[in-house]
C-alpha cells in the first residue's frame, strides 16, 4: 500500500496556490458536505511554521509526521529539496502530513478504485518558500467505471445526520477514473478553515484487532488494517453500481473494504520546543512639555503553551526584562517602561523565550511597532473630498530629538503622505481637487514608518 501512497504524493498538484479549493471532475454529482469532527490546533511550530499539533473531538493529537526519509517506515513525506533553505530547516519538501488513511478497491476487469483521506502541509507556490505555508484537509475518490450509470459511494467522512449518513451518487460514463474528485479545503495562516473542513475525526487503527498500532503513531502505513473514527460507524470504503454491473469479478454489483493504509504521529509535547505566536508589540512614547523628557512604555503579548515560563528580553533598560504574565486562558503579557533616560531608545524588536517543563526553548525576536488609529474617513459626495485623521502611539515632540513617524495614507495602489497636525501624534490629510475620489473606496489604510497600520471603513 506503500508504493500507492507516495505516487499520490506525486499525484498532488504543486501549484496550487489555493486558500479554498473545490475540484469535482464529474457530472450528476449528488453530494452533501460533511461534518468534520476537528476540535483544535496547536501554536505554530517554530521550525516550520505549521500548526504543531491538529486535535479531533475523540482526543486524538496528532503534530507533522516527520520520521524517517518519507518513503519507508511510519512517515510519509516529500524529501528536502538540496538548496532550497526553507526545506532544509524544516526538513522536508513540498508536502507532509500530519495524517492520512488510504485505501484501495480492486475491480472486475483490471479496474481501479481508490480513497485518499488527509490533513496535509503544503506551501502555495509548491516549492517551500517563507510565509507561502498552507495546510488543508483532502477527500479524492477515483473509479474505473466499466459501465455506465449510478454510482453509490460510502466513506468515512459522509455528511451524518440525526445519526445516519447518505452515501454520495454519481452518474458516471464508463472509462477510467470516470469518477475523479478531489475537494480540498483549507488556508494560510492562522489555519482555522480545515477545522470546518470534510476531514475529521482521525481514523486510527482498531485497538481491538492485532496487530496493534506502534507506540507513538495511530497506525503503520505498511500495513492495511481495520479502523475506528468514521461517520455513523462507516469504516470501510465501498462502491455499489448499478444493478447487474460486474464489480468484483464474481457477479456482485458492489465492492467493500475495510482496510486502510494509516499515517500519523501522536503529539510528543515532552520533546517538542514550545510555540510562540506574537499577539502584538506596540509602544507608546510621549514628550513632557514642562521637562522635555521623552519617557515610553511596550507592551508584548504573545501566545505560549500554557505549561511553559516565558521571558521578554531585549528592552535597553535592565530592569524592565524579565517574566511575562499568564492571563490563565492563552496570552502571555508584559508591559515594559522606559524612563526619560532611555525613552528615545524604544528598540525595534524585543526577544521573546519559551522554555518547556523538561527545558526545550523557544527563542523568538518580534517586531515593536507603533499603535496606529484612525479616527475619521470620510468622503463628499459633492466634491469627492476625502478627509483622514490618524493618531500614532509615538507623541514625541519633534524637538526631543528622536525619530517622529511618518504616516502615509493608502487607498488602492495611490499613496498620500499625511501631514503632523495639531499636537504631536495627530496626522491629518484632505484630499480635494485632483486628488479627489468620484467613486468613494470602501475602505482606506494608514500606515507609519515605525511599522504600525490600521484600515477603516469610509463614511460617507
Amino acid at each position: 500500500m506503500k508504493l500507492f501512497k507516495i505516487k499520490e504524493i506525486t499525484d498532488i498538484g504543486k501549484k496550487v496556490g489555493f486558500a479554498f479549493v473545490f475540484v469535482v471532475a464529474m457530472m450528476g454529482l449528488s453530494m452533501p458536505s460533511a461534518n468534520a469532527s476537528l476540535a483544535g490546533k496547536g501554536l505554530i511550530s517554530p521550525v516550520n511554521h505549521f500548526p504543531t499539533w491538529f486535535s479531533d473531538t475523540n482526543g486524538t493529537v496528532l503534530q507533522l509526521c516527520l520520521d524517517g526519509d518519507g518513503a519507508t517506515g511510519m512517515c510519509f513525506f516529500d524529501p528536502v529539496i538540496p538548496g532550497n533553505a526553507t526545506s532544509e530547516a524544516t526538513g522536508f519538501g513540498a508536502e507532509a502530513f500530519w495524517w492520512s488513511a488510504d485505501a484501495a478497491l480492486n475491480l472486475a476487469g483490471g479496474g481501479r478504485a481508490n480513497l485518499v483521506l488527509a490533513l496535509e502541509a503544503a506551501y502555495g507556490a509548491g516549492d517551500p518558500a517563507p510565509n507561502d505555508q498552507f495546510a488543508f484537509g483532502r477527500i479524492r475518490i477515483r473509479v474505473d467505471i466499466p459501465v455506465a450509470g449510478e454510482y453509490k459511494i460510502w466513506h468515512p467522512f459522509l455528511n451524518e445526520v440525526d445519526g445516519n449518513c447518505a452515501p454520495e451518487v454519481y452518474n458516471a460514463t464508463a472509462g477510467t477514473r470516470a469518477i475523479n474528485v478531489t475537494r480540498d479545503i483549507g488556508g494560510a495562516a492562522p489555519f482555522e478553515t480545515m477545522l470546518s473542513g470534510e476531514v475529521g475525526p482521525f481514523l486510527i487503527w482498531d485497538p481491538d484487532i492485532a496487530p496493534f498500532a506502534p507506540d507513538g503513531y495511530v497506525g503503520d502505513p505498511n500495513i492495511d488494517h481495520e479502523v475506528i473514527g468514521g461517520h455513523c460507524g462507516v469504516n470501510y470504503f465501498r462502491i455499489e453500481g448499478p444493478v447487474g454491473v460486474d464489480l468484483d469479478g464474481a457477479g456482485q454489483n458492489f465492492v467493500e473494504t475495510n482496510l486502510f493504509s494509516v499515517t500519523g504521529k501522536i503529539y510528543d509535547e515532552a520533546n517538542t520546543p514550545p510555540g510562540i505566536e506574537p499577539v502584538r508589540a506596540t509602544y507608546f512614547r510621549t514628550t513632557n512639555a514642562t521637562t522635555g523628557n521623552t519617557t515610553a512604555r511596550i507592551n508584548v503579548w504573545v501566545k505560549a503553551p500554557i505549561t511553559a515560563t516565558v521571558a521578554l528580553s531585549g528592552i535597553p533598560q535592565a530592569n524592565q526584562n524579565g517574566p511575562m504574565t499568564f492571563d490563565d486562558a492563552s496570552t502571555f503579557f508584559k508591559r515594559a517602561t522606559l524612563n526619560a533616560a532611555n525613552g528615545l531608545s524604544v528598540p525595534d524588536q524585543v526577544t521573546v523565550t519559551a522554555t518547556s517543563t523538561n527545558g526545550l526553548q523557544t527563542v523568538q525576536d518580534i517586531d515593536v511597532v507603533d499603535d496606529v488609529r484612525i479616527s475619521l474617513a470620510t468622503w463628499t459626495k459633492a466634491t469627492g473630498e476625502i478627509k483622514v485623521v490618524a493618531f500614532s502611539s509615538d507623541k514625541i515632540s519633534p524637538t526631543a530629538g528622536g525619530t517622529i513617524p511618518e504616516l502615509t495614507l493608502r487607498i488602492g495602489a495611490a499613496a498620500f503622505l499625511m501631514p503632523q497636525v495639531g499636537v504631536p501624534g495627530r496626522y491629518e490629510v484632505v484630499l480635494s481637487g485632483a486628488d479627489a475620489f468620484l467613486i468613494p473606496p470602501a475602505r482606506v489604510t494608514v500606515t507609519s514608518s515605525q511599522g504600525g497600520s490600521d484600515t477603516a471603513r469610509t463614511a460617507d
